[in-house]
């Protein structure tokens, strides 16, 4: 019987997912097998290509398909591996996230808003510079458009990590003092949107599976659940649903997180998308199944 291919780099990593996945599969009679990026090997010539597994060679009759969860390395050897096995094997068997991968190595966040920009998403009013001079010289303007405070991130930030929250301009212009020029960048200027709640809505095969709100904690302006911020189920507006289920489209996605943000005036403002998203809080907040919603995508 075929087989379902769940990658991590580490047996610890995604721990949450990549089981509740394996206990699905085990519901539904499927056989699964947690492999690392590390084990894989590649054969190319003329006469034949072929792809392996710890040594077991890969194919449509020994697998069903392949889901993948994060590959980068500060090499980028396993972004090059799975990117590699999706080429390969997409045409004998289902590789989750396929064109999304291929198309984007490393989606980060300055990325995405382009992407978002072009196909008529909102995204919240962001600057990007590569000089500390070019952030001196627009200073006043964002002063007048974003007022205070200002948003600053990591274009690869994760879990709310490299977010930092600017309250005046004597400390915007000292965090550009002790930033890295070289880094500059990588990093977006925003709007502060003073709600201290978003929404995740998680999407698989195109459509939305549910929504959650998570809410920021005491004094913490960020909303993540890994920072402690509080989680509960959200009945989802229409339009909101159609907003995360085109950026799905747009991104080449089928299975993916995208995190919404609401202003004073009930406007939604696309944060970001997230294609190898956490679902442990969600599925404590929103009794939804997303675990058997992935294995139902591969069996479909």
């Amino acid at each position: 019987m075929r087989q379902l291919l769940v990658f991590t780099m580490s047996p610890r990593q995604s721990k949450y997912e990549a089981g509740r996945v394996e206990e699905e599969a085990i519901k539904k009679g499927i056989p699964l097998k947690r492999v690392l990026y590390k084990d894989l090997s590649f054969e190319m010539s003329e006469e034949k290509t072929r792809v392996f597994l710890g040594g077991e060679e890969i194919n449509e009759e020994n697998t069903m398909g392949a889901w993948f969860r994060v590959a980068g390395t500060v090499s980028g050897r396993y972004v090059e591996g799975r990117n590699m096995f999706i080429s390969l094997m997409q045409d004998r068997f289902k590789c989750g996230n396929a064109e999304g991968y291929l198309n984007w190595a490393r989606m980060g966040k300055i990325s995405q808003h382009a992407l978002f920009v072009k196909n008529g998403i909102r995204v919240v009013p962001t600057r990007i510079f590569y000089t500390k001079d070019q952030v001196k010289e627009a200073l006043a303007e964002m002063e007048k458009d974003f007022g205070w405070p200002i948003i600053c991130k990591h274009e690869k930030g994760y879990q709310g990590k490299s977010v930092f929250k600017l309250d005046s301009k004597k400390e915007l212009l000292k965090f550009l003092k002790d930033l890295d020029e070289i880094d500059l960048g990588l990093m977006l200027w925003q709007k502060y949107l003073p709600s201290r709640w978003d929404l995740r809505v998680i999407v698989i095969d195109g459509k939305m599976v549910g929504a959650m709100k998570r809410s920021a904690n005491g004094e913490e302006f960020r909303s993540n659940f890994s920072l402690g911020g509080g989680v509960e189920e959200w009945q989802i507006s229409e339009e909101d649903r159609e907003i995360a289920e085109k950026v799905a489209e747009v991104s080449g996605l089928d299975y993916c997180g995208v995190d919404v943000m609401k202003d004073d005036e009930d406007k939604s403002y696309v944060l970001e998308v997230n294609r190898q998203c956490q679902f442990q809080g969600f599925e404590k907040a929103t009794g939804i199944n997303v675990a058997e919603r992935v294995i139902e995508m591969f069996l479909e």
